[in-house]
C-alpha cells in the first residue's frame, strides 16, 4: 500500500532538499523500502555514511521501526520506509520562501559551521529557540530550517536540544 507523506508546512522542505542528497542516502532509503533492516546491516554495508543516513531518516519521520529478537537473544531495532511518495502542498509568503533557502542554498561548509556555533551554544541542557534565533540573529523560519537540516540538533517544545547519540 503506498502511503504518502504529507508537506505542508515550508520548513520541511530543508530536510526533504537532503534526504536524497548522496548515493548512499538513496541506496539506504532503497533497502529500507524493500524490507526490515537493522542499523548494523546497513552500517556494515554502507559504513558511517550509511548509518548516518538511517538516523536521519529516523530524524525527520520517514522511517518507522520495531523491536525485535535476534537470535542470540538481544534485542535488536528495525527501520522500514513508512511512506512511498510526498504530496507537497505549500502556500507562503515571499519572506517566508527567502528565508528556508537561505538555509536550503547554503553550501554544507557554512551550514556545519553554524551548526556547530549553535550545538556549542545550546550545551547539554538546550536552549530555549528564541535566544538561539537573537544569539544568532535569525528568523524563526531560518531557525525551523537550520534544526530541520541537522542531523546533530532537533525541537523539543520550545527548546532546542542536542540530538541524543544511540
Amino acid at each position: 500500500m503506498m502511503q504518502a507523506k504529507l508537506i505542508n508546512d515550508i520548513t520541511d522542505l530543508s530536510w526533504l532538499s537532503r534526504a536524497f542528497d548522496t548515493e548512499i542516502k538513496r541506496q539506504v532509503f532503497n533497502e529500507v523500502s524493500k524490507d526490515w533492516i537493522t542499523m548494523e546491516v546497513i552500517e556494515e554495508k554502507y559504513g558511517e555514511e550509511g548509518k548516518k543516513a538511517l538516523k536521519f531518516f529516523e530524524k525527520v519521520r520517514m522511517v518507522e521501526t520495531r523491536w525485535t529478537m535476534s537470535e542470540d537473544g538481544k534485542a535488536k531495532k528495525e527501520y522500514h520506509a513508512f511512506y512511498s511518495a510526498f504530496h507537497i502542498n505549500v502556500m507562503t509568503s515571499i519572506d517566508m520562501i527567502r528565508d528556508v533557502f537561505s538555509v536550503i542554498l547554503m553550501s554544507d561548509e557554512e551550514f556545519a559551521e553554524i551548526e556547530k556555533k549553535i550545538y556549542d551554544f545550546i550545551g547539554d541542557d538546550g536552549e530555549l529557540s528564541r535566544e538561539v534565533e537573537k544569539e544568532f540573529n535569525f528568523t524563526p523560519v531560518q531557525m525551523r530550517c537550520i534544526v530541520k537540516r541537522s542531523d546533530k540538533l532537533e525541537y523539543r517544545g520550545m527548546k532546542i536540544e542536542r540530538l541524543e547519540e544511540n
